[in-house]
């Protein structure tokens, strides 16, 4: 831990924000995208939404095109919608400060509610365990389990309760900027002397490709927000040649002359 404060000891989430509204919406947004990306995103979208009572009279269609960009817009909006008429409805128009009524909200899971709690409303309720701090503190031996609550419960055995936030924006930051997925900077890593892991290669399992087997088809844009081509999508497909008419049977080679010699076939020049 002395080591991580000296290295980072400014670390704090990275989504931008005022409140914590603001940085409620964020994190719902920077799920399956990135810090950088949201923060691109949501200047306009709190500039139309200043408050939990706007949102939650948002047309949904609106929003979603406001932030097509950060991916799996529909359901993300919905839950924001969702989120918004309850903080209005049960709460007074305000963000609930317990994990207990965070979590009740659409769109609200621990790690949220860990997020907002901490770095928002100054509570150390919990620890964030996003795929850095996973990554790391596996990596450390801080951990021998891969689900997140687990995680979180090793790790608030380990560290003291007023350190919680601010350990876990550490292991974020250390997991960006040194600790990285497939090839971890252990030359320059402060933690190298005490790493179990320390000089050995990426993770042995890859993190699952969101375009990979049962992922969801590419999404349409919503009206409103310009479609983007995929132009090496568009290359490739314009390479294959055209598929037989069904039915249709294929060509036969047609056989050289008797006598004749086989052509020899050119090699390729490397």
């Amino acid at each position: 831990m002395d080591r991580l404060a000296e290295k980072w000891p400014d670390a704090v989430v990275e989504l931008d924000h005022a409140n914590a509204y603001q940085l409620l919406v964020a994190t719902i947004l920077a799920a399956q995208s990135t810090d950088k990306l949201i923060n691109t995103v949501t200047p306009a979208l709190f500039a139309r939404y200043p408050t939990p009572a706007a949102l939650a009279r948002a047309d949904q269609a609106e929003l979603e095109a406001m932030i097509f960009s950060t991916g799996f817009y529909r359901m993300k909006a919905k839950h924001l919608i969702g989120m918004a008429q309850q903080i209005v409805e049960r709460h007074g128009g305000k963000v609930p400060e317990t994990m207990d009524a965070l979590v009740e909200l659409p769109g609200v899971a621990r790690k949220t509610a860990n997020v907002v709690l901490g770095s928002a409303l100054g509570k150390n309720e919990g620890i964030v365990v996003d795929t850095h701090v996973a990554r790391v503190a596996a990596r450390l031996g801080l951990t021998a389990h891969t689900e997140p609550v687990k995680i979180e419960h090793d790790l608030m055995q380990l560290v003291p309760r007023d350190q919680w936030s601010i350990f876990a924006h550490r292991l974020i930051w250390h997991g960006r900027r040194v600790c990285f997925a497939r090839q971890p900077d252990c030359d320059h890593c402060v933690l190298a002397p005490l790493c179990p892991s320390a000089g050995m290669a990426g993770d042995p399992v890859a993190a699952p490709s969101p375009r990979g087997r049962g992922a969801r088809p590419r999404a349409t844009p919503p009206a409103g927000h310009p479609a983007k081509s995929p132009p090496a999508r568009a290359e490739a497909k314009a390479g294959r040649a055209a598929p037989p008419a069904r039915g249709a049977r294929p060509a036969k080679a047609t056989p050289p002359a008797r006598g004749a010699r086989p052509a020899k076939a050119k090699e390729k020049r490397t």
